[in-house]
């Protein structure tokens, strides 16, 4: 009983003490930003528009306004739907008084989160590098998600890439990747596409009378590409009078090749 009553009256004494000391602090203005936390809202739900930060100018005593004082800003979101306008609400220690509040509302919407797939494009000079994975998560608003194309990383040489979710307009903030970054398998020389002649050749007594397609898609190094005038080809069951259609055989450089098989039609006759 002694031991209650002996904690009881130091805590009592404290309190006097700090309340003593409170009185006797100067009085200070001070303007601090805190970070604005938003409650209110589920795990599917997102707001646009909020500031990660307000302003607040504060006046109290110096030892509960000078350093890092206790206070906080949160915006309450609770029922809110599409669009919004609520007031910044603060919280502070007895005695401190708030001045300003820098937002005082913020205007914003609220929206869904969405979660979707991303490919993977990592951006190199002179190599086409093979990301590990090559499609990300992105989640994040809804209008925002819908809007990305890719996740674009900038290929530094290093075994790993940073990256951002972009849309057609450039980066778009928010949008949340998993993973936030690829592993480098492998760098290799980039290829270029060029679309070139296709040509037909026939043995002696035979003349081409039409085909299709008269050119083809190729793609390879570009120091073979820039000799690379036209294609020679051949249909895949030989040269014969009449109509043949079916794959073309090609004569390609060695490291060029096709966007896929190409097929077709031609007629020969006799000459």
């Amino acid at each position: 009983m002694r031991e209650g009553v002996g904690f009881l009256l130091a805590l009592l004494a404290a309190a006097a003490l700090w309340y003593s000391l409170r009185e006797r602090a100067p009085v200070v203005e001070r303007a601090v930003s805190v970070p604005l936390q938003v409650v209110g809202l589920g795990a599917e739900r997102t707001a646009e528009g909020v500031p990660r930060e307000v302003l607040l100018r504060l006046r109290g005593p110096a030892p509960l306004v000078e350093g890092s004082p206790p206070v906080s800003a949160y915006l309450d979101l609770s029922g809110a739907e599409g669009a919004f306008a609520r007031e910044v609400r603060v919280a502070v220690p007895q005695g401190v008084e708030v001045l300003e509040v820098r937002p005082a509302r913020v205007e914003g919407q609220v929206e869904a989160v969405l979660s979707r797939t991303l490919p993977v494009e990592v951006l190199s000079q002179g190599a086409w590098v093979r990301p590990e994975p090559a499609f990300v998560e992105a989640r994040g608003p809804r209008s925002r998600v819908e809007e990305a194309v890719a996740a674009v990383g900038l290929d530094l040489g290093g075994e790993t890439v940073a990256l951002t979710a972009f849309g057609p307009q450039g980066p778009l903030a928010g949008v949340e990747l998993s993973p936030k970054e690829v592993r480098v398998l492998g760098r290799e020389a980039p290829l270029f596409r060029k679309e070139v002649p296709l040509v037909l050749r026939p043995p002696q007594g035979l003349r081409v009378v039409d085909y299709t397609p008269k050119t083809v898609e190729v793609v390879g190094p570009r120091e073979a590409l820039e000799g690379l005038e036209e294609v020679e080809g051949r249909p895949q069951g030989g040269f014969r009078p009449g109509e043949v259609a079916g794959p073309w055989v090609l004569a390609l450089p060695p490291g060029v090749r096709t966007l896929g098989q190409v097929s077709g039609r031609a007629r020969f006759a006799l000459e």
